[in-house]
């Protein structure tokens, strides 16, 4: 049997077992970003008061009831997600150059049906539809890659730092998963039984890539090459039970039960690869007495976490034509009431020059929770003219205030009061403005396009020069001591769509429309571990968008 006496660190992600049920985490599974139909993607979204296509429903209930006709349609869909990320050594505007990351995924932005049933009552109602509709609201696929050297900081001696004061036994005993107060600890009892950090005291560590002196100080001795890759994928999609009434042709009304569904997950993988593995001195003892002395080579860590979870809300709309051409719409969303499963692991290996190599993973972690997302307001109107086209305008206000997370397996507990303080105090509400517009060529053909715009609900704080963000809301923060660098880990500008398409509505049941949207999201920070003896990390821009193919395919009956 062997044991490492001397050693070195790598670099990891910044990963608690309990990932999410964070601020970020709020706004992916609260957040909408309407796709639907070929023909609504193509608008901009802009189909609050269009409606008669079954990718409005989700915007507006009413929609339903405009078309004169029962329909079924199914879209296929293509996203190609791209990001450009840079790196710094420290948290600066010193950026390298851009590296791309791509990730390519088919999905099924739409499928519905619905059954229009006329009213021979007499009476104003003229008729009223049935409708079973799946909307995707959210595609969260993405890759964004960066590498740079480091030869000041590394993820292990982060971990090696984080680890101190911990006895080495506990942290190896089988014990220490089901021990609360180190759940966020599970990466570093994965590192020290994989042999990503090692002791030297009964709880005082080293890093794989540190170097330890007889003084029992460690430092990077050299180079590393840092490589950072981060992979999502998933979607949330809506699966819609509405019922909407035509009165007269004048006026519409409409509800949804809404069930939205989320599957989400991600990868990050991170690595260190020593520039001059002489500088990284690794002695093995042995039980016999026998040494060995070899020198690092790489290390990787990986962090997987996966989210799923169901939810339930209600939505009313109205379309109205006040006058021939002109239609107004509203609707409104209830709060969602979600409950999200989560699980995750960590995983590592470390590979020495005289071919030893170790890995393992921890423990498969599991946890359950309920979170409460926004209400929405939905305002529109439209103006067609006559048989050339029409034009759209609508706005989304998304209420984050009461907003919060609450555990379904512990009652009475007050793990999330902390959080969900912090987050109600970030969080105002999110503004969705989309526009479009409609040219009919021929009879048979229509050429679109779209444009919409989204702001974040994060709020910021300005003291000074400084503004405070939510990234690092801790106790520190909590008691005023925190300020970040403006831009700093959350976004604070725009995120804007691009939409085009063409539609195919010739006489007789059948039609089909195809649309492409290009989405470019702000600028976002990311620091792949936490700083550590008073030493500053690397920081990763990423630039990212998303492209968004479909083609919708229709029957009227």
């Amino acid at each position: 049997m062997k044991r490492i006496f001397l050693s070195s660190a790598l670099i990891i992600a910044l990963a608690a077992p309990l990932g999410a049920q964070s601020l970020s985490d709020a706004y992916r599974f609260g957040g909408i970003d309407y796709l639907g139909t070929a023909r609504s993607m193509a608008l901009g979204g802009a189909m609050g008061a269009v409606g008669c296509d079954l990718g409005s429903i989700g915007i507006n209930p009413a929609g339903s009831a405009v078309a004169g006709y029962s329909q079924f349609v199914v879209t296929p869909g293509l996203s190609l997600a791209s990001a450009q990320s840079s790196y710094a050594l420290t948290p600066s505007n010193d950026f390298g150059a851009p590296q791309a990351g791509k990730r390519t995924s088919f999905a099924l932005p739409n499928i519905g049906a619905s059954a229009r049933y006329d009213s021979y009552s007499g009476s104003a109602l003229k008729s009223f539809t049935l409708a079973f509709v799946v909307n995707t609201t959210s595609d969260y696929n993405s890759h964004s890659y960066a590498s740079g050297v480091n030869d000041r900081t590394s993820k292990f001696a982060e971990m090696a730092s984080a680890a101190g004061g911990i006895n080495k036994d506990y942290l190896a005993s089988s014990g220490f998963y089901n021990d609360s107060q180190y759940y966020n600890y599970w990466d570093v009892a994965m590192g020290y039984d994989v042999g990503l950090i090692h002791s030297y005291t009964d709880s005082d560590y080293v890093g794989c890539t540190e170097v330890l002196t007889d003084l029992g100080t460690h430092y990077v001795p050299g180079e590393l090459i840092q490589k950072s890759s981060n992979v999502t994928a998933g979607a949330k999609s809506d699966i819609l039970m509405n019922m909407a009434f035509n009165f007269s042709d004048k006026l519409y009304l409409g509800i949804n039960l809404g069930l939205p569904v989320i599957n989400y997950s991600s990868a990050e993988t991170l690595s260190e690869v020593a520039v001059q593995p002489e500088l990284f001195p690794i002695v093995f003892n042995y039980d016999n007495g026998g040494q060995q002395t070899t020198y690092f080579s790489n290390a990787t860590y990986q962090y997987n976490y996966w989210a799923s979870g169901a939810g339930v809300y209600a939505k009313f709309g109205a379309i109205w034509l006040p006058f021939s051409g002109l239609r107004l719409g509203f609707a409104y969303q209830t709060p969602t009431a979600f409950n999200i499963e989560e699980t995750w692991t960590h995983s590592g290996s470390v590979a020495y020059l005289n071919g030893s190599k170790y890995s393992g993973s921890s423990r498969t972690g599991t946890y359950e929770y309920s979170y409460t997302a926004p209400q929405a307001f939905d305002f529109s109107a439209a103006f067609t003219f006559g048989r050339l086209g029409l034009v759209s305008v609508d706005y989304t206000l998304s209420d984050y205030h009461h907003i919060g997370y609450s555990e379904n397996t512990v009652n009475g507990s007050d793990y999330f009061d902390f959080t969900n303080t912090a987050m109600r105090a970030f969080s105002g509400v999110g503004h969705n403005l989309r526009v479009g517009a409609e040219i009919n060529l021929t009879p048979d053909f229509a050429l679109r396009a779209g444009y919409s715009l989204r702001t974040s609900p994060e709020k910021y704080y300005i003291e000074g020069d400084k503004t405070i963000a939510f990234g690092d809301y801790n106790e520190d923060y909590y008691l005023g001591r925190l300020e970040l660098p403006k831009n700093s880990y959350y976004y604070d500008e725009y995120t804007q769509s691009f939409s085009a398409g063409l539609g195919y509505n010739p006489a007789g049941s059948f039609f089909a429309d195809l649309a492409v949207r290009l989405t470019q999201y702000p600028d976002s920070y990311y620091q792949p571990y936490y700083g550590y003896a008073g030493m500053d990390t690397p920081q990763i821009r990423i630039a990212s968008s998303l492209i968004n193919a479909a083609l919708t395919i229709g029957w009227r009956f």
